[in-house]
């Protein structure tokens, strides 16, 4: 066998080892994708509704101070008996502090939302983006499984038709000793060697094509099992 064509045979045996991970494993971690982009999108709402929490609570708490803060000055103008008008701005001041803080809580609440949705929305849209990953994965690997088993059974085909021409080899080979004089059989056994020792070859690598050729249909078989799942 040619240094050519024993590179060519090992190139195909990596392409063919490589290509079957490549398959059912690129369907398996796209399917892992999805569950990994769905957790994410839990924990992306999760924290946003935290966040949102948050937020509304301190709004909460700040507009609660300053309402808390006007009823004491309103409480001091009372207690101090100030004019009728200065208590009334202090009530003014407490109601207006009120409405502040509900108007400000309307706010916050709504942002909130609006930021909650958002992040659902990119939650969803990240996993949309998996699923159609993992659609287009299994398309590529039937695809490549398929592609794989044909060259593969080009391959062989090509190497039964190197075991026929070494086997004629051989056959000539062996007629050439039985016809040689003494002088030439030395040669011509050597001749007879060579050929068979090429034949033997040419035929380990059908074997290891044929074995390649099985193990890329159980490859393709595992694929379709995974398309269906």
């Amino acid at each position: 066998m040619s240094l050519m064509k024993l590179s060519s045979a090992t190139a195909l045996a990596a392409l063919v080892l490589v290509g079957c991970q490549a398959n059912s494993e690129s369907i398996e971690e796209a399917r892992k994708e999805i569950d990994k982009a769905k957790q994410e999108g839990q924990q992306q709402v999760a924290e946003a509704k935290q966040d949102a929490e948050e937020r509304v609570h301190e709004t909460r708490r700040i507009g609660t101070e300053q309402i808390q803060e006007e009823m004491k000055e309103l409480e001091e103008a009372q207690r101090e008996g100030e004019a009728p008008e200065e208590i009334s701005e202090e009530r003014h001041d407490v109601e207006k502090a009120k409405r502040e803080l509900d108007k400000a809580l309307a706010a916050a609440q709504m942002a909130a939302k609006q930021d909650v949705q958002e992040a659902k929305k990119d939650a969803d849209e990240r996993v949309a983006e998996a699923r159609k990953n993992l659609a287009q994965t299994k398309v590529d690997a039937l695809k490549n499984a398929n592609e794989r088993i044909a060259a593969i059974q080009k391959t062989i085909s090509q190497e039964k038709k190197d075991v026929v021409e070494a086997e004629k080899q051989v056959a000539e080979a062996k007629q050439k000793l039985e016809s040689a004089s003494d002088k030439e059989k030395a040669d011509a056994q050597d001749e007879l060697n060579n050929a068979q020792e090429s034949l033997k070859a040419q035929q380990e690598d059908v074997s290891a094509a044929e074995k390649r050729l099985k193990e890329a249909q159980e490859e393709l078989k595992k694929v379709e099992s995974l398309i269906d799942a």
